[in-house]
């Protein structure tokens, strides 16, 4: 007569197979995706409901994320690989700091009329000159940010001819003598578009978190509005009060 298990046996099965499944994905980069349930139940000689069980552990635990029609995700790796910001510590400054490459593709530096928008953002009158700067910025040649700034052309008229691939902005500020000072003022979730997926290598669709500041110089003038786009899925923000070295 075959036995039959019992509910403890059941558990301590799917406990061993999520034990497993880290054991043997658990140093994969972040968002590394795992391989395919039919996979997985080959690979653990054990069966679906088993390995869906195990999966299930997994996302209670933060471990992974399951996404419809794209499969699972690993996630437990995620304050290594988040880029993070956080004052006093910023974009160049807190990745070099862990032994991280960092660059920057600059996909449009030029100095055009302020909108409406733009300029009410600012403090400034519409049509005023504004540098625009929009960054794709990479952590060991993986895209994380667009990073897309608005900035009064009187604040620095000299920006337009910097190339700012390897420099950071905030420290060019300081090298003119301005001392900048971020303000968060919201966050939004929404789906990105083709040429935000194209650039931060996700599919269209999916969730983008943009984040929203404006920066002020000593005097509290407006230096800069600026919005960041990152993948909602690969994405942790920490914040205080000190200024940042974008």
């Amino acid at each position: 007569m075959v036995k039959k298990e019992t509910d403890s046996e059941s558990k301590s099965l799917y406990l061993q197979i999520k034990n497993d499944i880290l054991e043997l994905y658990g140093d994969k980069d972040y968002f590394f995706s795992l391989p395919s349930e039919r996979e997985l139940c080959e690979k653990f000689d054990v069966s679906r409901s088993t390995i869906r069980k195990a999966m299930d552990l997994l996302e209670a635990d933060g471990k992974i994320i399951r996404m419809r029609g794209k499969g699972a995700f690993f996630t437990g790796n995620q304050a290594d690989s988040c880029h993070r910001l956080h004052s006093g510590i910023g974009f160049y400054n807190d990745e070099l700091d862990q032994g991280k490459i960092t660059k920057s593709k600059v996909l449009l530096q030029n100095v055009e009329h302020a909108s409406s928008q733009i300029a009410e953002k600012l403090g400034i009158a519409q049509d005023d000159d504004v540098f625009h700067l929009l960054r794709l910025r990479f952590i060991d040649d993986q895209p994380v940010t667009l990073t897309e700034s608005y900035i009064p052309l009187y604040i620095s008229p000299d920006l337009i001819k910097i190339d700012f691939t390897d420099k950071s902005l905030y420290n060019t500020f300081r090298e003119h003598g301005i001392n900048p000072d971020v303000e968060y003022q919201a966050i939004e979730v929404r789906p990105a578009n083709a040429y935000q997926a194209m650039h931060l290598q996700i599919d269209p669709g999916d969730p983008l978190m943009i984040l929203f500041a404006l920066a002020h110089d000593s005097d509290n003038r407006i230096i800069e509005y600026v919005t960041t786009k990152v993948p909602a899925y690969k994405t942790r923000f920490e914040f205080n009060r000190d200024a940042h070295t974008r």
